[in-house]
């Protein structure tokens, strides 16, 4: 089946909310359409789509930290809910993470074990995000995308 990733555009916003609302069940409409108000901030989620245009994956990404050494990606939300084809649709969130993580000169991407418990996380987590699990990769890592994501300590 054709995927294409890209950005999430206001289109295809109450599309995602569908998947957002079952992988973060405290975000109701008004806080998703508040997390996507905006081109900049509709920037920051990645979207898979399939040759029918149902989403089947979605990342949600931000920069956090300065000077070379300490920017990294964190990846709050990271979900794919193909059936048949998870490995591509995680492959092409990953693709697209990366390459956002070389675009804004972070040298590492921070995936979070576990989804954020409601919506004012993803709205400030910069400040309070966890910075003691995940997975963490370097942007010239290859990760296996079978591979469980194990707790790690930083």
């Amino acid at each position: 089946m054709g995927y294409k990733i890209g950005t999430l555009s206001p289109r295809d916003v109450l599309r995602a909310y569908a998947l957002i609302e079952r992988a973060m069940p405290g975000v109701d409409l008004e806080q998703w359409t508040a997390l996507t108000a905006t081109t900049l901030l509709c920037r920051c989620w990645f979207i898979v789509k399939d040759s029918m245009g149902y989403i089947r994956g979605i990342a949600y990404v931000a920069v956090r930290g300065d000077g070379d050494l300490r920017r990294q990606v964190e990846v709050p939300l990271f979900v794919s809910v193909s059936l048949v084809d998870n490995r591509q649709v995680l492959g092409l969130l990953f693709s697209a993470v990366r390459n956002f993580a070389i675009k804004e000169k972070c040298r590492t991407i921070h995936i979070w074990t576990a989804l954020p418990p409601d919506w004012s996380v993803l709205t400030g987590f910069l400040e309070r995000g966890p910075w003691d699990h995940g997975l963490i990769c370097g942007v010239d890592d290859d990760v296996p995308l079978d591979y469980p994501i194990l707790p790690v300590k930083m």
